[in-house]
């Protein structure tokens, strides 16, 4: 299970959250299936290039941005854990279902995710897919980033 290390300094679930039609919200970005050998924060687990733009674009936009794991669902870029080997897109669609609907749960728990917000998503297909309607079920827009969504190696974890 992540851990939660706190120094005391803002995370992005305490910064405020635009509320606009076309502006994002927040983000959430997909893991990857590079990874460093040792735990680490959720942020510096993930090694990959893509993982690497992908979490630059986030940081370099201001807003609250997450993690979203196949394995854990959603981490805040400073839960630790530990490296882990897991499969997202050779889950049954009932797993892949039943996660988009936790990540949902847990975002309602991080944030105020409501009608005014944009969720954009950041990730392979498979993540998008389950997560397009529990997102859209509490009532946010959801906008796909399309920088990289499809880039080899992508492979949801």
């Amino acid at each position: 299970m992540p851990i939660r290390l706190d120094d005391g300094s803002p995370t992005p679930s305490s910064a405020s959250s635009p509320g606009s039609s076309t502006a994002a919200s927040i983000i959430l970005i997909g893991d990857g299936t590079a990874q460093l050998s040792e735990p680490a924060a959720a942020r510096d687990l993930y090694v990959s290039p893509l993982f690497a733009g992908r979490r630059a674009q986030a940081e370099a936009s201001g807003l609250p941005w997450f993690v979203v794991s196949g394995r854990w669902g959603l981490l805040d870029p400073d839960d630790v854990l530990a490296p882990y080997s897991f499969s997202f897109a050779r889950q049954s669609v009932n797993y892949r279902r039943a996660w988009g609907r936790f990540v949902a749960e847990q975002l309602c728990l991080v944030s105020t995710v409501g009608r005014d917000d944009v969720v954009e998503i950041s990730a392979g297909a498979a993540y998008t897919a389950a997560l397009v309607a529990p997102i859209q079920y509490l009532g946010a827009q959801v906008r796909k980033a399309t920088a990289g969504a499809n880039d080899p190696g992508d492979d949801p974890r």
